[in-house]
């Protein structure tokens, strides 16, 4: 499951679904995903409602109402649809008591059916995405999770920096001074570091030694938001420096920590060696919230450079920039959610 959280819907009412559509995607919203609704209006007018249907794997639950539009029965295209989402959570819904459905869906010989009367919609399908999620996830698989989705994170910043790159270092001879600058500054940073760990050595200390975390994506981070500052007149977006202002300490630091720190159990709740808060649900749903906010700068940064490129009539950098937009939309797993509420009966 990724950061988004996508649900494929289809009803015949698009005004009347709207405040349901838009309270479950508030729901998810707060619990730290970002949703993703594909709404299907099937009206009389509709010949193929099942038409151009995205992968299994592209969904994380279907919801279905039972009175289409025109000829168009939502129990028998509940039917085709579990032929080709077999393993995916399944709302069937209608203004009729759960009961009446419970008995189409038998009769329809479909499995693994939530049923649920149109009144109860919203607070249904709150509590089966957060027992979806609270079943797929757990704590101490946060820690892999947050490791990729940091890593995505991370691409992305090399990739902008080549971006950038192309935009202020035009030619061999300023494309060279900044490759130059680069490997100056990476020299440095070396050098420290290696002072650092000749001196921890000195001094015996072995378990710091062997968990000394990498330097490169903070110096990734440092080269990132000096060039986006020489920037920030033509960018027009302020935010975005600010967002890179926070992002070692919302982003690196939780990712090192995840990566280096020993994890232990104590009173029955999860806790990273040398860290005082223990790892609960509200914590992780947190740190979803900050990764999705980071994601969402590296976009608004990368549409401003895709604008600027554009501009100034380089369309083959604006493609690269294209694609560099889509690797950060997949920004990777992340975490459990609260607990869940009783979840309803399936038919």
């Amino acid at each position: 499951m990724q950061l988004d959280y996508r649900i494929l819907w289809f009803d015949d009412q698009q005004q009347s679904i709207k405040p349901f559509v838009e309270r479950v995607q508030n729901m998810i919203a707060r619990l730290g995903f970002e949703p993703k609704v594909d709404l299907r209006i099937v009206t009389a007018d509709v010949a193929e409602p099942l038409a151009d249907l995205p992968s299994q794997s592209e969904v994380d639950l279907v919801l279905m109402d039972y009175k289409l539009g025109g000829q168009h029965d939502g129990a028998d295209l509940a039917q085709k649809l579990r032929l080709s989402f077999r393993d995916t959570d399944f709302i069937f819904y209608s203004s009729e008591p759960a009961t009446t459905l419970r008995q189409l869906i038998f009769d329809k010989g479909i499995d693994g059916v939530f049923c649920v009367s149109r009144p109860n919609l919203s607070d249904r399908a709150n509590g089966i995405i957060q027992g979806q999620l609270r079943r797929v996830l757990d704590l101490n698989h946060m820690r892999g999770i947050v490791m990729a989705a940091t890593s995505d994170l991370d691409l992305g910043m090399i990739d902008c920096l080549e971006v950038v790159q192309k935009i202020l270092y035009v030619g061999e001879e300023a494309n060279a001074a900044y490759a130059n600058e680069i490997a100056a500054r990476i020299s440095k940073s070396m050098r420290k570091k290696a002072d650092e760990v000749e001196k921890l050595g000195k001094q015996g200390r072995l378990a710091k030694l062997l968990r000394e975390p990498s330097f490169g994506a903070f110096l990734r981070l440092e080269l990132l938001q000096e060039e986006i500052t020489k920037l920030a007149d033509k960018l027009g977006e302020p935010h975005v420096v600010e967002g890179l202002s926070k992002y070692h300490a919302e982003v690196i630091t939780p990712r090192n920590d995840f990566a280096h720190r020993k994890a232990h159990v104590k009173d029955g709740k999860l806790h990273l060696e040398g860290r005082e808060e223990p790892l609960d649900h509200e914590s992780m749903k947190a740190l979803r919230l900050r990764l999705l906010s980071h994601a969402d700068n590296l976009r608004g940064l990368l549409s401003a450079l895709h604008e600027m490129a554009g501009i100034a009539g380089q369309p083959k950098l604006a493609k690269e920039i294209a694609k560099v937009e889509a690797v950060i939309e997949q920004v990777a797993e992340v975490a459990a959610t609260d607990p869940n509420p009783s979840a309803p009966e399936r038919g």
